[in-house]
């Protein structure tokens, strides 16, 4: 920096301040040595003081250019060293060329640029892996929501836990249904020399059973120098295919511990504690896996068992062939539940014995052996008795099953496994249904509950099959019995009609010479005589009339009565009941009364049935009637084109709860057991039989002691069907 002071001495100068090197101290001597010159010879001669004078400023320029240029140079090299560290390139020094200020400011550049260098190559490690870890837990959650296939998932999962973390072996233990036993899931290795993996732990093991029993991580960096291991553990599985590194993780969810991971390799190792969150995490996600694996395995085989159910619930339903709802049963039970055989035996009480009605995976010889089973030498015969199921996980060294079950076919057959259980019906016991499988197997609580349900399915088939077979035979008897009392009827009514007809002949007799005798035509008699050939005629066409009712329910009961159709005038019928009421109230006992429409149109109908149901039902309304009236009344229903006809007393009356059993044959009311009433009970039964035959319809009204009205009516044109 250069100024001009106000005064220096008293005299005008020319003064230069600038810090230089050791190297630029002899130009900055000689301009010194100028300027003091000039001033000294200013005052002599002022000429020669300014030509000194331009002499030490061209001095001082060259100076101060030459130190300008010391000085830019590197601040302008430090410059772009900071502009390229800036963009990036963390790797780039600046030059280091003097020891001065400037000097220094380059070196702490250089470290701050080590410092951010050393930063981001640690913040870039850390963010590599981070993302590895974030990609392998990506990795692990794809392969658990890729598939509900558990087995397919867990192999997935171990494959990729052994090469993220290289690991040597990587084990999935889970719990059975039972939580009595830690079983083999999944494995995964990544040396062919690993050794077999211990198939099942108990879960009361010391070390993977205790990680699935309290929920404790275990991390064992080198087994040799571990006491602890050799103390926990009993078979040393781990240190036998030389193994040095262990940790065992406990999977759970919700609280609920499912399983254990088990993590091994043959180096010494340690993890760190991000590598353990992450396996943690891991963990979680197998869970995740197992829970959702456990409920689609429960909803899958909840849905074979009820198709089983439903599949041997329809045969049930739909066929009454034992034979063939035991063979679908135990074919559905053997592939359902896997196994590799399965048979049914139905409770014979009367043998005492158990016969097999069904087989599945026995050949014909084998079931032909095994047929029959004695009550008390065998594990169906258990059953029965007890009605508790059986099981065997072990039948070759199960002591009790040998007690059981002196006949040996089963283990002859190398069955491993077998059980049976009772078939029932709400009563008793009726069957037995027997499993076996060649393979030792772990009967689940689901297995149990399936075989049961399809037991008690068998039952209700049994129970079907039983009573059809005793409703069979029981129609057969029916059936012959209905044959014999139709040929017993047949016979009877021809009986009776041969009958009837040999005894109206020598009646019709009787009651003619009766009423001759009356009427004097072989002389006269006298009133006792009269009176005893009225009882005589009137009696015996009482009997007359009993021998032609008998005849026409025989007639019926043998189908040999028909309808013989013709035109006929109310007139002509009314006519004849006229004549009727005119006989049997000779007395003017009763009142009678006719009530008829004019203009009543004739009917097309059987004329002789009509006639006979006016006089059926005007005949019991003068037998029920002591006094008072009778009144018949007959009416057109155009609207219904059908002919009504009446009969109304002033009688006993019906009780309601005769009213209908009136009219089946040879009943009658209590009054015409005791009273003067006379018949056997046949009248109404003809009247209704013969308005089935004239499509005719009746209906009945009465109140004990106030009398009773028959109405019945008749199409006007009877039209028989062919």
């Amino acid at each position: 920096m250069a100024r001009i002071p106000n005064r220096y001495s008293g005299r005008w100068c020319l003064s230069i301040r600038y810090r230089i090197t050791l190297g630029g101290v002899g130009l900055m001597a000689l301009a010194l040595f100028v300027a003091a010159l000039a001033s000294s010879l200013y005052s002599h001669s002022p000429l020669h003081s300014w030509v000194l004078v331009a002499l030490g400023a061209a001095i001082a320029g060259i100076v101060l250019v030459w130190g300008s240029g010391k000085i830019a140079q590197p601040i302008e090299e430090l410059r772009e060293a900071v502009a390229i560290i800036a963009q990036g390139n963390l790797a780039h020094r600046a030059p280091l060329k003097s020891r001065d200020e400037i000097g220094r400011l380059a070196s702490e550049l250089n470290k701050m640029a080590d410092i951010l260098q050393n930063a981001y190559s640690s913040l870039e490690e850390k963010v590599e892996q981070r993302t590895a870890q974030i990609s392998a837990l990506y990795e692990v959650t794809t392969a658990v929501n890729r598939s509900l296939d558990l087995e397919r998932v867990l192999g997935e999962v171990v494959e990729r836990i052994t090469r993220i973390f290289q690991f040597d072996s990587t084990r999935v233990y889970l719990f059975d249904s039972e939580r009595q036993n830690l079983m083999l899931r999944a494995f995964f290795d990544g040396r062919a020399e690993v050794g077999q993996a211990v198939e099942q732990f108990s879960h009361d093991d010391r070390v993977v059973g205790h990680v699935a029993k309290t929920g404790e991580t275990i991390v064992i960096g080198d087994l040799d120098s571990e006491p602890r291991y050799r103390e926990m553990s009993r078979s040393n599985a781990s240190l036998n295919p030389g193994f040095h590194f262990l940790a065992m993780q406990p999977i759970k969810i919700h609280g609920k511990i499912l399983g254990t991971l088990v993590l091994s390799g043959k180096e010494p190792r340690t993890l760190a504690d991000d590598e353990l969150r992450l396996i943690t995490s891991m963990c979680e996600h197998i869970a995740v896996a197992v829970e959702k694996g456990s409920l689609f395995d429960q909803v899958v085989n909840r849905s074979r068992h009820l198709e089983v159910l439903n599949t041997i619930g329809a045969a049930v339903g739909q066929s009454l062939d034992l034979g063939e709802v035991l063979d679908q049963a135990v074919d559905r039970i053997a592939r359902t539940a896997s196994f590799d055989a399965a048979w049914i035996y139905q409770h014979d009480a009367r043998e005492g014995s158990l016969q097999m009605k069904a087989f599945y995976g026995l050949s014909d010889d084998m079931a032909l052996t095994m047929a029959t089973r004695s009550l008390d030498v065998d594990l169906g015969g258990q059953v029965v008795e007890t009605g508790e199921r059986l099981v065997f996980e072990d039948i070759q060294n199960d002591s009790f099953y040998r007690m059981l079950a002196q006949r040996t076919e089963i283990i002859t057959l190398g069955f491993a496994s077998a059980a049976a259980f009772p078939v029932r019906t709400k009563e008793k016991i009726i069957g037995t249904l027997h499993v076996a499988s060649r393979l030792k197997r772990h009967f689940s609580k689901e297995d149990l509950q399936l075989i049961e349900s399809i037991a008690q399915q068998i039952g209700v088939a049994m129970e079907n099959a039983l009573l059809f077979a005793e409703i069979t035979e029981k129609t057969n008897d029916l059936a012959r019995m209905n044959r014999e009392l139709r040929d017993a009827t047949r016979a009877k009514s021809e009986f009776i009609a041969a009958m009837s007809h040999e005894l109206r002949t020598p009646l019709n007799i009787v009651i003619g010479s009766s009423d001759l005798l009356r009427d004097g035509f072989f002389g006269p008699l006298g009133p006792s005589q009269v009176n005893a050939m009225e009882k005589i005629s009137r009696n015996g066409r009482v009997l007359l009339k009993i021998i032609n009712d008998v005849l026409t329910i025989s007639r019926f009961d043998a189908n040999r009565i028909g309808v013989d159709i013709s035109t006929v005038e109310i007139d002509d019928i009314l006519e004849h009941a006229r004549a009727m009421v005119d006989q049997i109230n000779r007395d003017r006992r009763l009142d009678v009364r006719w009530l008829v429409d004019a203009g009543i149109p004739p009917l097309v109908t059987d004329a002789l049935k009509l006639e006979e149901i006016l006089q059926n039902l005007i005949g019991n309304a003068f037998k029920f009637t002591p006094k008072g009236y009778v009144e018949v009344r007959v009416s057109h229903r155009p609207d219904q084109d059908r002919i009504e006809f009446s009969v109304a007393d002033s009688g006993i009356g019906i009780p309601a709860e005769d009213r209908e059993r009136i009219f089946d044959p040879f009943e009658q009311l209590k009054e015409a057991h005791t009273g003067p009433f006379n018949g056997v009970g046949l009248g109404l039964n003809i009247v209704r039989r013969y308005l089935d035959l004239m499509k005719g319809e009746m209906t009945v009204q009465s109140e004990p002691g106030l009398g009773s009205t028959f109405t019945f009516s008749l199409p006007r044109s009877l039209e028989l069907d062919s």
